[in-house]
């Protein structure tokens, strides 16, 4: 008798609701909750992996545009030494494309001989032929860098 007495408490405890847990229903609706929060999740962290990537590349450009330059400077130096016309030399070689490898091509933006004049009590560059300054302004994947060589 005593195993029929707890088998009937339990069965009460069944059907009056009394029993511990979740029904299906509040199963299946916090399952779909956290299904549409978790793609929130991956949505959001996936643009900001993507978008991460960003500043490391501009930082690589930057390195390798900084090397093109430091490439000019050092020729720059070299022709001051060996060449009776070091700015005109370096000019056709920066048109030319001589300091650029196979993987990083640069842009030329301005590689002019510019000369600075006085105007309304500032000094101003001007575009001059004969200028014994050359302006050089390289661009590689968006960005610029520009440096003054002079005779």
């Amino acid at each position: 008798m005593k195993g029929t007495r707890a088998f009937r408490s339990f069965a009460r405890a069944v059907k009056g609701g009394h029993a511990g847990g979740f029904t299906l229903l509040e199963v299946i609706i916090a399952l779909v909750l956290v299904a549409i929060l978790g793609t929130f999740l991956v949505m959001f962290m996936s643009g900001v992996v993507t978008r991460s990537v960003e500043p490391v590349l501009q930082t690589q450009c930057g390195c390798y545009l900084h090397g093109i330059m430091e490439n000019v400077t050092v020729d720059y130096n070299t022709l001051m030494l060996t060449d009776e016309t070091p700015i005109a030399t370096l000019s056709d070689r920066i048109n030319d494309g001589d300091y650029a490898d196979e993987d990083h091509s640069y842009t030329v933006v301005t590689n002019d001989r510019i000369s600075f004049v006085e105007q309304a009590g500032e000094m101003v560059e001007q575009s001059d032929s004969d200028g014994d300054v050359l302006k050089v302004t390289l661009e590689y994947q968006g960005q610029r860098l520009t440096s003054l060589f002079a005779e």
